[in-house]
C-alpha cells in the first residue's frame, strides 16, 4: 500500500512538473554516432546538436578538448544515458587542480567548498572573460556577478561617498580564488596585493594633500582600512562609520607620539595598546577585575587592539572584522567548522560570537553568559515567544541576559523552539519525562550540548553531535 502511494505521487509530480525541465531530464538521449570502429561513441557528432555549446567569445577548454573530458555515455539496453564523469567540483579540479581546497584554509570563496564552481561559472561557453555568469567590472549588484552575493558590499557602495576603484571592478582588487596567505587581509579579502602596497598602486603616499591629512605621521606603510572603507561610507575621504571618540575627536596625540623627521613608521605612545585604552575604558577595567576567567587576547603584545580599530571600523564598537570573525581570528577551530560544515549555528555567522560569550571575561569557562541549558533556553524556550511578539510589534530590540545582549525580535521568531516543563528539566526531545538537565543513569552531567553542537555541524540542521544525521541514530547513542 505505501509503496503504491509513492508511486502515484512521483506520477503526480511528473504531471505537475511536465511543462518544465523534468520532461528533459526523463527523455531519452538520441542515438550517439560511433567512430570508425563501429563502438566507441563519436564525441565529435555532439556539434551537430549543440553547437551553441562552443559558440561565444570565452569557450571552456575543455569543449574544445572534446565532450568526453567531462562527459560519458552510458547504454542501458535501448536507454542512453550522458552523465558527467564526476560529481560536482570535484569535475572542475581534475583539471583545476590548484583551485582544490586544502587543509586549513579557512577563508575559502564559499562556491569553493559550500558550493559549485558553476555558481559562478558557465561550464561551456560565455560572452564574459573566466567563462563567468556574468560580468564583475559593473558597480550596480543587478550586473555585477560578484554583488549577487555580497549584498553587504553592494549596500557599501551605495553610500554618499564611493571609492572610485569600485567602478573599474572588483578584479582591480580582489583575486577570486585566493586565500592566502591565512589570517592575513590578503588572504581572507581574497586582495591581489598586501595592505598598503594595493592602495598605492593608486594614490601617492608623498603627495602634500594627503601628508598634510595625516598629520606628517610616516603612514606609508600602514593599512589603509584602519581608517577607510574600500567600498563606500557616509563620512568624508571614505572614512568607515563606526569611529574611535578620540579619533573622530581629532586628538591623535592621545595614541599617538609627534612624527620626527626620519621617522620609518607610527609610533604609540606608552601603554597605548591596553593601559592606555583601559583609562578611557573604566566599564572594561572593572569587568576584567571582576572576571574569573580573563580572555587571553588581552593579555597578548596587541592588548585591545588585536579585536578593536584604534581608529575606525565598519563595525560597531570598531571591530576589526565583525562580530563573528574578528574571533575566528583567533579561534580557528570554530573559523574551520563554520568554513567546512554544511550547517552553522546562526547566531556564531548572523550574530556573532558575544551573543553567548563575554567579549572580555566572565566567572564561567569559555565566558558564557549563563549556564550552557539557561544559555540555549534563552533563545530556544517557547515561553519567550510573548516576549519576542512584543518587541516585534513595537519594533524595538529584545534584551536579554540582563541586557548584556539585545536582539533583533525578526531573528528570534524564526528560532526554533521547545516546551519544557515548568522546572525546565525534561520534556526534550520526545517524550515529557525525559531530561535535558542534570545527572542522569546513562549521561553524567546531560545538557543541550550532549547532542547538539554548538557551532556548525554536518549531517543535519539540528547540529547533532558527531555530525549525525538521523535523531533516531543520536538517541541510539545513549539507548
Amino acid at each position: 500500500m505505501k509503496k503504491r502511494v509513492v508511486q502515484h505521487l512521483i506520477y503526480a509530480a511528473i504531471l505537475v512538473l511536465s511543462a518544465g525541465n523534468l520532461v528533459d531530464v526523463l527523455a531519452q538521449h538520441p542515438e550517439v554516432k560511433t567512430g570508425p570502429d563501429g563502438k566507441a561513441p563519436d564525441f565529435g557528432s555532439c556539434q551537430d546538436c549543440h553547437a551553441a555549446k562552443s559558440a561565444g567569445p570565452a569557450v571552456h577548454a575543455a569543449v574544445q578538448m572534446g565532450c568526453d573530458s567531462c562527459h560519458a555515455i552510458t547504454r542501458f539496453g535501448k536507454q542512453i544515458d550522458v552523465t558527467l564523469t564526476a560529481e560536482g567540483n570535484d569535475l572542475c579540479y581534475t583539471c583545476h587542480q590548484d583551485k582544490r581546497p586544502q587543509a586549513g584554509q579557512l577563508s575559502l570563496h564559499t562556491p569553493l567548498h559550500k558550493e559549485r564552481c558553476l555558481t559562478c561559472h558557465e561550464p561551456h561557453s560565455s560572452p564574459n572573460v573566466n567563462l563567468l555568469r556574468q560580468p564583475t567590472d559593473k558597480s550596480d549588484a543587478a550586473g555585477n556577478l560578484c554583488l549577487s552575493c555580497h549584498k553587504n558590499i553592494a549596500a557599501q557602495i551605495q553610500k554618499p561617498v564611493k571609492h572610485p576603484a569600485v567602478d573599474a571592478g572588483c578584479g582591480a582588487c580582489h583575486a577570486t580564488h585566493k586565500s592566502e596567505p591565512s589570517g592575513k587581509p590578503e588572504g581572507i579579502f581574497h586582495l591581489t596585493a598586501p595592505q598598503p602596497d594595493l592602495c598605492l598602486t593608486c594614490h601617492d603616499a608623498a603627495e602634500a594633500g594627503i601628508q598634510k591629512a595625516h598629520r606628517g605621521q610616516p603612514f606609508a606603510r600602514s593599512r589603509c582600512s584602519e581608517c577607510h572603507n574600500p567600498h563606500g561610507s557616509d563620512r568624508p575621504k571614505l572614512i568607515n562609520n563606526f569611529m574611535h571618540a578620540a579619533f573622530e575627536g581629532d586628538s591623535c596625540s592621545t595614541c599617538h607620539t609627534e612624527p620626527k623627521p626620519g621617522q620609518a613608521a607610527v609610533e604609540l605612545v606608552e601603554g597605548a595598546r591596553r593601559k592606555l585604552c583601559l583609562e578611557c575604558h573604566a566599564d572594561v577595567q572593572e569587568s576584567l577585575t571582576r572576571a574569573k576567567v580573563k580572555h587571553p587576547a588581552l593579555e597578548t603584545d596587541s592588548g585591545c587592539v588585536a579585536c578593536h580599530s584604534p581608529h575606525a571600523a565598519t563595525y560597531p564598537h570598531q571591530l576589526r572584522r565583525g562580530p563573528a570573525k574578528t574571533c575566528m581570528t583567533c579561534h580557528k577551530d570554530v573559523a574551520e567548522a563554520a568554513v567546512m560544515k554544511a550547517y552553522s549555528h546562526r547566531p556564531v555567522t548572523e550574530l556573532g560570537c558575544a551573543t553567548c560569550h563575554q567579549p572580555h571575561g566572565g566567572e564561567r569557562k569559555r565566558f558564557l553568559r549563563a549556564e550552557t541549558n539557561d544559555l540555549c533556553l534563552a533563545c530556544h524556550d517557547i515561553r519567550g515567544m510573548e516576549a519576542v511578539q512584543l518587541h516585534e510589534r513595537t519594533k524595538e530590540p529584545l534584551p536579554l541576559f540582563g541586557g548584556a545582549v539585545s536582539i533583533d525580535p525578526g531573528f528570534l521568531k524564526s528560532v526554533k523552539t521547545i516546551q519544557l516543563d515548568a522546572a525546565r528539566e525534561k520534556g526534550h526531545p520526545i517524550l515529557a519525562r525525559h531530561p535535558v538537565r542534570g545527572d542522569h543513569p546513562l549521561v553524567k552531567n546531560l545538557t543541550c550540548l550532549t547532542c547538539h553542537q554548538p557551532h556548525a555541524a554536518n549531517g543535519s540542521a539540528r547540529l547533532f553531535v558527531k555530525d549525525i544525521a538521523d535523531g533516531q541514530e543520536l538517541c541510539r547513542t545513549c539507548h
